[in-house]
Parts: C-alpha cells; structure tokens; sequence
C-alpha cells in the first residue's frame, strides 16, 4: 500500500490541495501527523479536507490550542496572533474534531507522532542528540513524525549498544529512505506541506507564484519511503493572509 504522509498543514489548503491532486494516482491511504490549524487563512477547510481524505490524523500543538486544551501563552508571538484570528473562524463542531485528535497513533506496524515521540506535544527533533533521546523513548522501529517543518531523517544502526551509530541529514527531494534494513531503526519527517521553513522552501513574497509544499511517499510493503517536493501557486493564500494580517 502505498501511503502519502503529510504533516503541518497549518490552514493552507492550497498546498494541502496540491499535494492531494499531485499524489491521487500514487497513493492508497493519507495520513496526516498534525497541526491541520495554525498561521493560514482556512482553518475550517483543512479540518474538513483531512477528516475526508485522512485515514489517520494526529493533533499538533495549534490544533490543541485552537482547542482550547493549551494555553496561548506557550506560543511565539506570530504564531499566537494567527491562532488568536483562528479561534473565532471555528465553529463548536470544529473544537470538538481537533480536540479528539491524539497526539500519536500506530498505523500499519507504525509509530506517528506529532513531535518527538517522547514528547509529541513540544519535541523537537533537529539533531543527533535529539534523535538519540527519541530512540531512547521505547523499542519502536520506525516512526514518522513532524512539528519541525523540516523534511528530515534521522537513523540508528546497530544491534548492542557498543556498535550503536547514528544517521542524519535533509531530507532532498526523490531521496529515498529504505525502513526494511536490518538492525536500523528511523525517525523520518516529511517536512511541512503548508509551510517549510528551510531557507529555499519556506514561502515568502517573492516565490510565492511557485511555492513549495514538502511531503513523503511510504510503501507498506517494499518499506520505501521517498520525499517529495512540490511547487504549487500560493498567491491567493499569501494575499488572504496580508488581508488579514495573517502575514
């Protein structure tokens, strides 16, 4: 089966849209690891989008926000200016849906976690070191996770703790990842679909003709995982967000 994971759509339904359409002959399931809300301007559709076209969809630290489950204080300021203009846009029945969903889940012999598996409400995963603390956590092989919008991989090979390693690096676009080797375990990040934040993805107003949406492609059966890359035309979104002062 071959599954189109997605991660921190964030209210942009135009690159969430895109990579739907991009994806529609390649793919069997969607999964999606959290944070539908946050910094766009259609929170409402991306809930809806996802509820309809996911077979998994995790929570994220916005979406438990906009829930009224966290506190806006624990965020950045632009962050919480955006989820303080979300919260009114909701309607009761969207509260509900994000406050349903879980922070993590199992999904065909897989770990999804929002963040850091340890802490998938705050953890970040940047480095080694933070892989290695994950890795810590239990006994999972493989888990996908997002929270940074970094597409990223991190890998622990070895089977006693005297021939441990680690593996680290981008995720670069069509880079495959093989999950079935032996005596490895993984962490994988497919990066942001609505917004990334490396420095020649993330959305900003000069691109935004030809923006970036990042994402993966997972089969269940080979364990191949590949990274994708997409350009999409973001500038209604970037013009609703000005209006707005989402941006």
């Amino acid at each position: 089966m071959r599954v189109l994971v997605i991660s921190d759509i964030h209210a942009n339904l135009a690159a969430f849209e895109a990579a739907l359409q991009e994806t529609q002959a390649d793919r069997d399931a969607v999964v999606c690891l959290g944070d539908l809300v946050g910094y766009g301007p259609a929170p409402r559709e991306c809930i809806a989008l996802a509820s309809e076209q996911c077979a998994v969809v995790l929570g994220g630290n916005h979406d438990q926000a906009a829930a009224g489950i966290i506190d806006l204080s624990s965020f950045a300021d632009h962050a919480r200016r955006a989820l303080e203009w979300t919260l009114p846009q909701l309607t009761p029945e969207d509260i509900v849906c994000l406050a349903k969903l879980s922070l993590q889940a199992e999904y065909q012999g897989l770990l999804l976690s929002h963040g850091s598996p340890e802490d998938p409400l705050w953890g970040y995963i940047f480095s080694e070191s933070d892989a290695e603390t994950a890795f810590a956590w239990n006994e999972f092989t493989c888990c996908f996770f997002g929270h940074t919008h970094l597409a990223s991989y991190f890998i622990q090979t070895g089977d006693d703790r005297d021939k441990i390693a680690y593996e680290a690096g981008y995720g670069n676009a069509d880079q495959v990842i093989e999950t079935s080797r032996l005596h490895a375990r993984f962490l994988l990040n497919p990066g942001s679909v609505g917004f990334p934040r490396n420095q020649a993805d993330a959305p900003h107003g000069r691109n935004c003709r030809r923006a970036v949406a990042r994402y993966a492609l997972f089969d269940t059966e080979t364990g191949l995982w590949q990274f994708k890359r997409l350009e999409y035309d973001m500038r209604e979104t970037a013009q609703r967000m000005r209006r707005l002062g989402l941006w």
